[in-house]
């Protein structure tokens, strides 16, 4: 989901705009909010994709670096009710660093390769 129109701090909204700016400037996701924790995907992509802890930030990225398509749909974005909230820029900003730059290193390493499935037929050997 893609928070479009967002209730929270003005502080909670810079950072998030610059954080996901910094993101798109380096692995060219194209999504707009990667911190809405609301995210849906195809049984075949969650299969797919290697899990890290960390990667829920960039599972956009990972699903169409695998080839798949990805939507943003906008969602409705309320202010909190209750409590205070535990995240900070302090206690993520060096982890999400570190698994951007592996974001990046892994789609600078990734092979791109088609193959075709063929099946031989009983009567077909392979020749080695």
């Amino acid at each position: 989901g893609w928070r479009k129109d967002r209730h929270d701090t003005l502080v909670k909204r810079l950072s998030s705009r610059i954080a996901n700016a910094i993101r798109n400037a380096v692995i060219h996701d194209g999504v707009h909010d990667t911190g809405r924790s609301l995210k849906v995907f195809r049984r075949q992509v969650v299969e797919r994709i290697p899990l890290f802890e960390g990667m829920h930030r960039f599972f956009p990225a990972l699903a169409r670096m695998h080839g798949f398509t990805v939507t943003e749909v906008p969602v409705r974005h309320y202010p909190r009710a209750h409590g205070r909230s535990k995240y900070g820029i302090g206690n993520r900003v060096f982890k999400a660093l570190r698994d951007l730059l592996a974001v990046r290193w892994m789609q600078r390493r990734r092979l791109q390769y088609r193959y075709r499935d063929s099946t031989l037929h009983e009567h077909e050997t392979v020749k080695r």
